[in-house]
């Protein structure tokens, strides 16, 4: 167990608005969704918040940094990914699927934007002109769910089959891993300095890896109630990843060696999670605030 001599929580809604994903961006602000709360919250470097609505009936859900000072947003209720900038909403482009329910979302470093389709099975991708591709997920009843990109390989967890769904290059057949430990519950998905998938089991309590050789590995948590959520690669290596069933933020090593952080507020429902440049992590607490964690 470990505890970090700079951790602090910033309240930036109540927690009815229920913050969810969150991302970094260029600019050092800190974005997260209110997924009850129907906006999305910028935090500037100085702790100055603006909160953009999504307007009436909206759900947003994940984000990822799309420019230096904008982020893509899926809104899975109104079936859309939206761009939001300090300013407020810059682009909606429809889901073309009916229902689809967009929830996953990463951005390529070739411009475009990846995101998964709950309901349809479907992956989707947004070209730099705005133009929506969808992709077979690969399985029947899949439920994909977050996504995570690096170069041309797109990868995703498929909760409803127990399995990582992989692409490469936007336009080969998908190639799905089903999971060793059935009804883990893949959830949180992403792309670590060592070029392997690392996944959050969030029925299994533990941490899968899977390489790019196929070879997949997973780690029990010290906890295996702890419900991982959420998880992010880090710039040193290894990745941090949330427990919101325990209220703690972990880390586990390219060895798979783990440690666990206990956030000061019980019952505090850590969510997503992000790390910076600098090595700084954040977190969305489904209680109305962000976690700092200063390495």
């Amino acid at each position: 167990m470990t505890e970090p001599t700079h951790l602090t929580e910033h309240r930036i809604s109540d927690a009815e608005a229920a913050p969810y994903g969150v991302a970094l961006t260029d600019d050092a602000a800190v974005w997260a969704t209110l997924i009850r709360g129907q906006a999305v919250v910028r935090r500037d470097v100085d702790g100055t918040l603006d909160t953009i609505s999504l307007g009436e009936g909206s759900e947003p859900s994940l984000l990822a940094a799309a420019t230096e000072d904008s982020v893509w947003v899926t809104d899975a209720a109104r079936n859309r990914i939206v761009r939001i900038g300090p300013e407020g909403i810059r682009a909606e482009i429809p889901v073309p699927s009916v229902g689809g329910r967009p929830f996953g979302i990463a951005a390529a470093d070739s411009g475009e934007v990846w995101f998964t389709e709950m309901t349809t099975d479907l992956i989707g991708k947004v070209d730099i002109l705005g133009k929506v591709t969808e992709f077979t997920a690969g399985v029947d009843h899949g439920n994909p769910s977050m996504i995570a990109c690096s170069g041309e390989s797109v990868w995703f967890t498929l909760n409803g089959a127990n399995a990582i769904g992989y692409i490469r290059g936007g336009n080969s057949a998908v190639v799905v891993t089903d999971l060793p430990t059935s009804k883990a519950g893949p959830v949180g998905i992403t792309v670590a300095t060592d070029a392997a998938a690392w996944f959050t089991e969030i029925a299994a309590g533990q941490i899968g890896r899977l390489d790019r050789d196929g070879v997949l590995t997973e780690f029990p948590l010290p906890d295996r109630s702890s419900k991982p959520h959420a998880i992010a690669a880090a710039p040193s290596g290894g990745c941090w990843f949330t427990m919101w069933g325990s209220s703690q933020i972990g880390f586990i090593a390219s060895d798979g060696t783990i440690a666990v952080t206990n956030l000061p507020t019980p019952e505090s429902e850590p969510h997503g999670i992000a790390v910076a440049a600098d090595g700084t992590v954040w977190a969305a607490l489904e209680t109305g605030f962000l976690a700092e964690l200063r390495p």
